[in-house]
């Protein structure tokens, strides 16, 4: 590829982004307190490379997390803003406001190491902590679709808005990117499955086909895999093969391989195949623990 070329790429690529800052800043505007676009604006700065406006945006989205007391998502923030904390006693202070607030409700704010984090696991504990579905981590996934040039900006401020819906949910039902445009009819749902298979490395398979054994639908947690949205659908000797609703999340991949003990081999299915089979976790799931399922 000539030296162009890519210039011109990397061109439509940032000119993707500002379309995307501005819808998202239309929306500020009316909703101030959007946390979907907080979210999304914090990242598409980052992009670009305006770290400044990036701590802005989650210093904003803080705010929000504060007054709407939602632990899971500070938790998360205290993460995010690690970076900035050092160079910037503005953040540091964000953060000590982050863990003062939650630390009772989430023994995990401070304690943890990153690496334990991304794992998922307890740090006292050594225990699987089973973290509430995570909006950034889908936000990305719809992002990746927008400069993969995979969705087109209205889709992907569709799908910012369904998540963001979905999310608010009672959580009794998976909510990822893939799930949402199911929803939405998406037109090229297989066409897109398949260029996302091949960016990640997970195959497309089809779980009807497999004959899934309660073992394995026991594998991990049940409120991890509606959360997460994986679940193990078989295994070849001593490794595990597993369905991800977000087959780049790369964290995600991290948890389930800790959870499971064992190789893991990664997949994904339709939505609607990986709910089917989800209804017949919650049963398995409900059994193992020898009580009725719900």
């Amino acid at each position: 590829m000539s030296d162009n070329s890519e210039k011109r790429q990397q061109t439509a690529a940032e000119e993707e982004v500002w379309i995307a800052i501005s819808a998202f800043e239309q929306i500020l505007e009316a909703m101030p307190n959007d946390r979907a676009s907080l979210e999304a604006l914090s990242h598409a700065y980052g992009q670009i490379g305006d770290l400044t406006r990036a701590k802005e945006y989650l210093l904003r989205l803080a705010k929000v997390v504060l007054d709407e007391g939602d632990a899971d998502a500070a938790a998360l923030l205290v993460r995010q803003l690690a970076p900035h904390a050092e160079q910037d006693p503005a953040v540091a202070k964000v953060r000590e406001n982050l863990t003062a607030r939650f630390a009772a409700t989430r023994g995990d704010m401070t304690d943890a190491s990153d690496e334990l984090l991304d794992l998922g696991i307890d740090e006292q504990s050594a225990e699987p902590r089973f973290e509430a579905f995570n909006l950034a981590d889908e936000l990305s996934f719809a992002w990746a679709l927008l400069e993969g040039n995979h969705v087109s900006q209205e889709e992907y401020a569709n799908l910012v808005q369904d998540l963001t819906d979905m999310s608010s949910g009672d959580g009794s039902a998976t909510v990822s990117v893939l799930h949402a445009l199911e929803f939405r009819a998406f037109k090229n749902l297989e066409r897109l499955m398949l260029a996302v298979s091949k960016e990640n490395g997970a195959p497309i398979v089809s779980l009807g086909m497999f004959d899934i054994q309660p073992s394995a639908l026991t594998a991990l947690p049940f409120d991890f895999m509606l959360r997460r949205g994986a679940v193990v659908f078989d295994s070849i000797g001593n490794e595990a093969l597993v369905v991800v609703m977000n087959p780049g999340d790369q964290k995600l991949r991290k948890s389930v391989a800790s959870i499971v003990g064992r190789p893991c081999h990664f997949f994904m299915c339709l939505p609607s195949e990986f709910d089917r089979v989800m209804n017949r976790a919650r049963e398995a799931q409900a059994k193992s623990a020898g009580s009725p399922a719900v």
